[in-house]
């Protein structure tokens, strides 16, 4: 489903990439780390296979098919940037005719008005997504929809779905107002909830099936929970993250070279930073900077600083195989200048210029890798979802950290509920 291709980290020298020897030696880790990740109990690999919620949410999916001509969802950080990544990613595989999906992640006045003015809300569904029913942000969101669609004189229990926990004010909101609701396991953290309901329902809303989801992320999961080091992706995926950052490079560019996987890019941002930067058991600050890239675009912006600049940074590659369509460049005969480009397609040049721009890098000495789906569909981008999370559950163990929680940002809630409370 996906390959690694770690070629190029293992032909720089062993201050900037790594070593086979230490390769091999960090694999023997395998299965005490594996079993250290499971010690944690979370659930984000225990939850593909949870048959009960698949059918509720094809069968609700199925009970409203036709009757909305917009989705919105009302959620911010892991509640939002996974279903956003979903819609991008495979926006082939959405029907025409399915409702328009939007995602309003922000509180900023001017989207939030902009989003409102553009929906019949006799024919928009709200679904509301907060594990602990009690971000701020959210309600907010779910109370201003909700006086606009009682204002209209519209029933809510038709227009707001609530995908939460088992506690918090959303909870109690289903239960007072007999809404329709999914749950969020409690065992699965916001940016880890994108196999949940929090991305299956708005995928199988828009009529992504999420069964060939689910199933390309299965096929990691088994390599996950493997204790065999030459066969499981997410662990090596880890380690070589691990070993790099060990010699300074704690800048991560994740950089597709597809438009599809664009908003990818972000999810992978908010995975990588909330779950290692973190205070560690030696009470040392550790973590690695995200930094959300795309090919070829910006080959053309950011390529310079990751070529000439300070080497402190890791290349994660993701290229394609095959297209869906791919249209050869039609070189005029008498333009002997572009005679290269002849009988070459976009797809071909695209993959020609990732290879290029990975070789460029590994003769200036900067560690990159590449990941390889063979195509982009719900099968590999469920696989690519879940190899990244299973890597950084694995990478939370190398940095003596719990990838799973994210104490750093409560403090910034507190202040803001004090903030307001003081205009009272």
């Amino acid at each position: 489903m996906i390959s690694l291709n770690l070629q190029n980290l293992f032909a720089l020298p062993s201050a900037h990439g790594v070593q086979e020897a230490e390769w091999y030696e960090y694999g023997k880790k395998l299965p005490l780390f594996l079993q250290k990740v499971k010690n944690r109990k979370q659930g984000f690999y225990e939850i593909l296979d949870e048959e009960d919620v698949i059918q509720n949410i094809e069968k609700f999916g199925a009970s409203i098919k036709g009757k909305y001509s917009d989705i919105v969802v009302l959620g911010i950080g892991g509640s939002a940037l996974g279903t956003i990544a979903l819609r991008d990613a495979l926006t082939q595989y959405i029907s025409p005719r399915a409702p328009r999906l939007q995602v309003l992640d922000n509180i900023d006045p001017e989207a939030v008005e902009q989003i409102a003015l553009s929906l019949a809300l006799e024919k928009t569904l709200f679904l509301v997504v907060t594990k602990s029913g009690e971000t701020p942000e959210t309600v907010a969101q779910y109370f201003f929809f909700r006086q606009k669609v009682e204002a209209e004189g519209l029933d809510i229990r038709n227009h707001f779905v609530c995908i939460t926990g088992s506690k918090g004010f959303l909870r109690q909101e289903v239960e007072k107002e007999n809404l329709t609701s999914f749950p969020v396991p409690e065992n699965v953290g916001g940016r880890f909830s994108v196999l949940t309901s929090v991305g299956l329902v708005p995928a199988c809303l828009i009529g992504i099936d999420i069964r060939a989801l689910l199933s390309g992320a299965r096929e990691i999961r088994d390599q996950f929970l493997s204790e065999d080091f030459k066969i499981n992706i997410p662990f090596q995926l880890a380690v070589a993250q691990f070993l790099v950052a060990q010699k300074g490079k704690t800048q991560h560019v994740f950089m597709p070279y597809t438009n599809a996987l664009r908003s990818f890019a972000n999810w992978f941002a908010q995975l990588l930073a909330e779950s290692t930067g973190k205070i560690n058991m030696s009470q040392k600050n550790v973590g690695l900077t995200p930094l959300p890239s795309i090919g070829v675009t910006d080959q053309h912006s950011l390529l310079q600083l990751f070529v000439q600049g300070p080497n402190d940074k890791l290349i994660i590659f993701v290229a394609v195989e095959t297209w869906s369509t791919d249209a050869l460049i039609p070189v005029p005969e008498d333009t002997s200048s572009w005679k290269f480009l002849r009988d070459t397609s976009f797809g071909t040049l695209l993959q020609a210029e990732q290879k290029a721009t990975a070789d460029s890098l590994t003769e200036e000495a900067r560690p990159n890798m590449t990941l390889s789906l063979p195509s982009i569909s719900p099968e590999t981008l469920g696989a690519l979802f879940f190899l990244l999370e299973g890597a950084k559950a694995f990478l939370g163990e190398f940095l003596e950290i719990n990838a799973f929680n994210q104490p750093g940002v409560e403090r910034s809630k507190i202040l803001t509920r004090e903030y307001l409370s003081r205009k009272k």
